[in-house]
């Protein structure tokens, strides 16, 4: 069953948000590819995957119980996010998020909208917790997060090593459906 939202852009326009297919795998990998180049979002160093592999993860994530959604503004691609397991067994019901906005739309709420259909995808994957992190320098992504009712846990104190040097790594959760008081 393929799922979708619809969200309203801060600039006015619509943005879509829907399980991603195979059909995405080019557009994600691209996306990937151009955020890890900038240098400043994710903690590699270079991309490491084929559009290939991409294919395979997208095919075999409900099987594994991967959430993968992608978002477009006017047809084109903006962003996607996954929801992938935790490896143990008492903690299947956490979710590990990823996120990646395409620059050219960041700031109009991309990122919120993946974020709050990912909520709504959770449950029905069986997650009842998301927990993500960020660099300590991101500060729109900060924002987002605490907007959206994430609360930070801790910090990881240079924990990449990165060209422009350690950065520290902000851990954050929400429970889903016991909320913390």
């Amino acid at each position: 069953m393929k799922r979708s939202w619809e969200f309203p852009s801060k600039d006015g326009r619509s943005i879509s948000v829907r399980d991603a297919t195979a059909r995405d795998a080019r557009d994600m990998h691209t996306t990937f590819c151009d955020v890890v180049w900038e240098g400043r979002w994710l903690p590699t160093l270079q991309p490491n995957s084929t559009v290939a592999d991409w294919v395979t993860w997208i095919e075999g994530a409900r099987r594994r119980g991967d959430v993968i959604l992608k978002a477009e503004v006017e047809g084109q691609h903006a962003g996607h996010l996954t929801l992938q397991p935790e490896e143990w067994a008492a903690s299947r019901h956490v979710a590990k998020l990823g996120i990646i906005v395409r620059m050219d739309y960041r700031n109009i709420g991309v990122g919120r909208s993946l974020m709050l259909a990912a909520e709504r995808a959770a449950p029905e994957a069986g997650y009842e917790k998301i927990v993500l992190s960020t660099f300590a320098d991101n500060s729109a992504a900060q924002h987002l997060y605490s907007s959206l009712g994430y609360r930070t846990v801790g910090t990881r104190f240079n924990h990449f090593k990165m060209e422009k040097g350690f950065i520290h790594e902000v851990l954050y959760e929400k429970e889903l459906s016991h909320p913390i008081p």
